[in-house]
């Protein structure tokens, strides 16, 4: 099986289109444990009792100690020798953190994966599944790194007039791209649509519909209200699978000032980070339906 790509949510971008799930699951398992198994025979195995939620957790508070360190800078008016030497400490330790969540959390899902494939099933991606692209959007992406050894995010063109999506809008975006000019990352990747083929948990009824079907069913006025009063009730919760590309910490769900009411330009995820401007905006169904499917287990259908 040719992997392309796996998502913190649990998806597998697949190279190749594979129709039988069970054969998918177990050689999706057979390679990711023997990689596993190969390189803890050269240096300590970084799987342990340890979770990446753990990490995350890890993540967070050294991030209290950034921000601790930005206002004391702010309020002594320079940086002291001291505190350039933490703040290198603490970015050294945070690059470290986040490859050390990226294995955890890999790990954890080829272990769901291994244990119920009965939960999963594959298909194949076409223009008229666009939103499954979309649902993905912003998400952690896990085995999908830039040629510099960066993780890379799935990034998408604008369209302005407000025609659909097609797949050639898609492409891979290093997250490099964020870091200071002197270590700046610009390179991308297209995201290959022919023969592509997904393998995602079974009970995702959005991918069931078309693209064109989900915005139908999703702008029902009773479907979008009950959607908005569901996202809403999570406003300032975290989201631990939408991380802040710099700081590498779970993003808060935010409410738009003057959204005049329009459900796909009312809500974004924010950094936590006080000086951090990483934003991902819910500006599609399938985005939105994301959202709630991470924090409740069910989408919009």
């Amino acid at each position: 099986m040719l992997l392309e790509a796996l998502f913190a949510f649990g998806t597998l971008v697949l190279k190749e289109f594979v129709k039988h799930t069970t054969e998918t699951v177990i050689s999706h398992c057979a390679n990711f444990f023997r990689r596993r198994n190969s390189s803890s025979q050269h240096a300590n195995s970084p799987y342990s009792n340890k979770t990446a939620k753990d990490v995350t957790q890890e993540l967070e508070v050294i991030d209290v100690e950034f921000v601790e360190i930005e206002r004391k800078v702010q309020y002594d008016g320079y940086t002291s020798r001291r505190d350039q030497e933490r703040i290198q400490e603490l970015e050294l330790l945070r690059n470290d953190k986040f490859q050390e969540y990226q294995k955890l959390k890999s790990a954890e899902i080829v272990e769901e994966q291994c244990t119920s494939p009965e939960d999963y099933e594959t298909s194949s991606l076409e223009n008229d599944k666009v939103h499954v692209l979309q649902f993905h959007m912003g998400q952690v992406v896990l085995e999908k790194k830039c040629s510099c050894g960066k993780p890379m995010i799935l990034q998408s063109k604008k369209r302005l007039d407000g025609s659909l999506y097609q797949l050639g809008d898609f492409f891979w975006a290093c997250t490099g791209f964020y870091n200071n000019p002197l270590i700046q990352c610009k390179n991308t990747q297209s995201f290959t649509s022919k023969d592509i083929g997904f393998l995602h948990k079974s009970d995702i009824f959005e991918f069931q519909v078309s693209n064109q079907e989900l915005s139908t069913i999703f702008h029902d006025a009773s479907v979008e209200k009950t959607a908005i009063k569901r996202i809403k009730s999570h406003l300032k919760e975290k989201d631990d699978e939408i991380f802040c590309p710099v700081h590498h910490v779970p993003m808060i769900l935010r409410e738009k000032h003057n959204h005049a009411g329009v459900a796909l330009d009312m809500f974004f995820l924010a950094c936590p980070h006080s000086r951090c401007q990483q934003k991902v905006k819910l500006k599609s169904p399938a985005q939105l339906a994301a959202y709630l499917k991470r924090r409740e287990g069910r989408g919009i259908i």
